[in-house]
């Protein structure tokens, strides 16, 4: 099947993905084709200050988005000494751009302090970053539901209050 001066592409992507990126609303057919389109990076030597720049470039365009939906991501989950310790170590990107460590609760702009083999692939990056706008637009929604049912109880008891205090005026009298 070919729709006037394009040709079928078959892409695998994880299923949750799919289904997180269909509740926000992105259409991943749309996104490859611009990306493919704009694609013009052809990978040199690879080494270790090319890797970071890359890298770099990536969470400064993620940055934005993370800022409009104030939210973190999941760009780094490595062990950090003895197995048998299992002290794992988990970095998020932040909206400002900086990197969170999770479990030492500071943050740093560095990137070379998180090891490189320590990052996650750019897909695993993009997954948590779509999961992550997903979570969030979901907090959102519950955080409205529960603002309406809050605005209704206050004046539902408002109105028990209003009636009651009506009431006494009206003994009296």
């Amino acid at each position: 099947m070919s729709i006037e001066g394009k040709r079928k592409l078959t892409l695998t992507v994880d299923n949750e993905v799919i289904e997180k990126a269909k509740e926000i609303g992105l259409n991943l057919s749309d996104i490859t084709e611009k990306v493919l389109r704009g694609f013009a990076f052809s990978p040199k030597q690879g080494d270790k200050a090319e890797v970071y720049a890359k890298y770099k470039e990536l969470f400064a365009v993620m940055k934005s988005l993370l800022a409009d939906y104030g939210t973190s991501v999941e760009i780094a989950n490595y062990l950090e000494g003895p197995v048998d310790a299992g002290d794992f170590i988990k970095i998020l990107l932040t909206p400002d751009g900086d990197f969170w460590n999770v479990e030492a609760e500071s943050s740093f702009s560095e990137i070379e302090k998180i090891p490189l083999w320590a990052l996650h692939e750019p897909k695993t990056i993009l997954a948590n970053l779509v999961k992550s706008f997903a979570e969030e637009k979901q907090k959102r929604q519950d955080t409205i539901g529960e603002l309406e049912m809050a605005k209704r109880i206050v004046l539902a008891m408002s109105e028990t209050l209003k009636t009651k205090s009506k009431s006494r005026r009206s003994r009296k009298s």
